[in-house]
């Protein structure tokens, strides 16, 4: 039995092939709830023909991301946790905050050694300038002019005390410079010793102050005494410790270290060539005046 002939322009066309979008909305549209869809996107889901509304769309790819999300924090060999990728697994910021702490206590046991004055005549001398140091400050009296008031009552009391002002030059580390602080020549220990050279700086904490410090760089400022009273080689010491501390501070808050205070420039303060100051015309007739006066009576005598 033949099959009767039939007419291309009356048989039914083929159904068009759905889109992709089409797929993955047929797809995803299970995986969302009926209390999701609003009542168009249901409606329009009816028909065969209907493409997603941007609700469903919506709907869709926030059910792909947190299944996407999920399978990747699920992964075995995570332990069902998300992946540390962007800290590396190590804690290397612990442990640089570890040695900064550590590095800080060591300096500030050394300052700690090194605060104190080193002799009993250090420590008596330490004791009339902070004397001298109140009650000029209490009239008063400036930075150049309190040296110059301190100096002249330490000779006062029979010290041969002096304003020193010492000069360095510029070098590629560090600007050029001058500082200004009293030195007094005690006399000398034994008959064949010689006199000792003291340094008395009267603010010297505030020489080593630093923009934003850290707690542990305070607590080490506090340490330090606001008055030196010295010999050179305790104050060298000193001055390289607090250097580095400063430095270590800076370098914590993101900071670069000045020039005016790298160590090189911090020892130049005390330890570079110094002149010094004679006594005033006025202090010098008047001490040559009670000389002679002295040496009268003894001749009386």
């Amino acid at each position: 039995m033949r099959a009767a002939p039939t007419d291309p322009s009356t048989a039914p066309a083929p159904a068009p092939a759905r889109s992709m979008l089409k797929r993955l909305f047929d797809r995803q549209l299970l995986r969302i709830s009926p209390a999701e869809r609003l009542p168009s996107a249901a409606a329009a889901g009816e028909k065969d023909e209907a493409e997603p509304s941007s609700v469903c769309l919506d709907g869709m790819v926030r059910s792909f991301l947190e299944d996407g999300v999920g399978a990747g924090a699920e992964k075995p060999g995570h332990g069902g946790r998300y992946c540390n990728c962007f800290h590396g697994g190590d804690n290397s910021d612990d442990e640089e905050d570890e040695e900064a702490a550590a590095a800080a206590s060591d300096v500030a046991e050394t300052i700690k050694g090194l605060v104190h004055c080193a002799t009993l005549r250090e420590r008596n001398l330490l004791a009339d300038v902070c004397a001298h140091l109140e009650r000029h400050r209490a009239a008063g009296a400036r930075r150049r002019d309190l040296l110059r008031l301190v100096a002249a009552s330490l000779r006062a009391a029979g010290h041969d005390a002096a304003v020193c002002v010492s000069r360095w030059d510029k070098s590629p580390s560090h600007p050029a410079g001058e500082h200004a602080y009293v030195d007094v020549l005690l006399p000398a220990a034994s008959d064949r010793g010689a006199r000792e050279r003291v340094l008395v700086d009267v603010d010297f904490r505030s020489a080593f102050e630093v923009a934003r410090p850290t707690k542990a760089y305070r607590s080490l400022l506090q340490r330090l005494p606001a008055v030196f009273v010295g010999k050179d080689d305790r104050l060298r010491l000193l001055v390289a410790a607090a250097a580095d501390a400063a430095r270590a501070s800076l370098k914590k808050r993101g900071l670069h270290l000045p020039p005016w205070r790298k160590p090189e420039y911090m020892r130049a303060k005390w330890l570079s060539p110094h002149d010094r100051e004679a006594p005033a015309a006025e202090e010098a007739a008047s001490a040559a005046g009670a000389g002679e006066v002295d040496v009268e009576g003894t001749a009386a005598a």
